[in-house]
């Protein structure tokens, strides 16, 4: 190893456990500071690095627990997870991890889902770009195609099922508003994106149904047998054509198959 990469591999050591033994010599020390002091302004400014990166990716779960509170959650995580990427966009994506298993967060089960809210949205704008499908392309396909029919969707699209009303406490604090009290609240969010902004609305059981099922398998038949579970055989192909349009127009679908 040549001299210069064993020196950056001494410096990335020190950063991500304090270990200046290795380093310190090679460090010129002067009258006003001493190479400790200024191996020690690094290490400082890295942590602080990372945590202004948490703190974007997080700021909704920073408004809810408080700067103390997150300020010790960040520290954790730092210690818990050193960086691995050279890409500071994955740096915080195990935070969920850490929150179900840290006290005092894993009992406050609002802040994992919380933390998943936040890393949804940030996965779903983050995802590549596709062009979708028209409702003229749905409406051009023949009788025959529909019962071999699959369907393509944008990776954008993120389902969070949710025990608590913490998409609401999300949503207040993203307003700046003081959030509701937690509640149990059984519901399934979908976020997804469209036209390079992200939406997101709660989804009802039969579209819930339809949309995993269509999701998993890619089957526009798939998707009809799974909704005979919670509509008739009249009211199914109905509700099912009615669900592919609305995601046809939210530009959810990228091909029909």
């Amino acid at each position: 190893m040549n001299t210069l990469r064993k020196l950056q591999y001494e410096f990335l050591d020190y950063l991500l456990d304090d270990s200046i033994a290795g380093i310190v010599e090679r460090i010129e020390s002067n009258q006003q500071c001493s190479a400790e002091e200024r191996m020690t302004f690094y290490g400082n400014a890295y942590t602080l690095r990372l945590k202004e990166a948490l703190s974007t990716d997080y700021e909704r779960l920073h408004s809810y627990l408080g700067d103390e509170l997150f300020d010790s959650l960040m520290q954790h995580y730092i210690d818990s997870y050193p960086s691995q990427h050279p890409s500071l966009r994955y740096f915080g994506r195990h935070m969920v991890e850490l929150v179900e298993q840290l006290e005092p967060f894993k009992t406050l089960t609002e802040v994992a889902e919380i933390t998943r809210i936040e890393q949804a949205f940030a996965n779903s704008f983050d995802a590549a770009d596709c062009p979708s499908v028209s409702l003229d392309q749905l409406a051009q396909l023949n009788l025959e195609a529909w019962a071999s029919l699959t369907l393509q969707f944008q990776g954008a699209i993120q389902l969070l099922p949710q025990q608590h009303n913490s998409f609401q406490i999300w949503q207040a604090l993203a307003n700046e508003e003081t959030p509701p009290q937690k509640t149990s609240c059984d519901t399934t969010w979908l976020i997804w994106r469209q036209d390079l902004v992200s939406h997101y609305r709660a989804l009802e059981n039969g579209e819930l149904t339809a949309l995993t099922t269509a999701m998993s398998t890619g089957s526009f038949a798939g998707m009809c047998e799974a909704m005979l579970e919670q509509f008739s055989e009249q009211e199914t192909p109905l509700k099912t054509v009615e669900y592919l349009q609305q995601w046809i127009n939210d530009q959810m679908v990228t091909a029909l198959n």
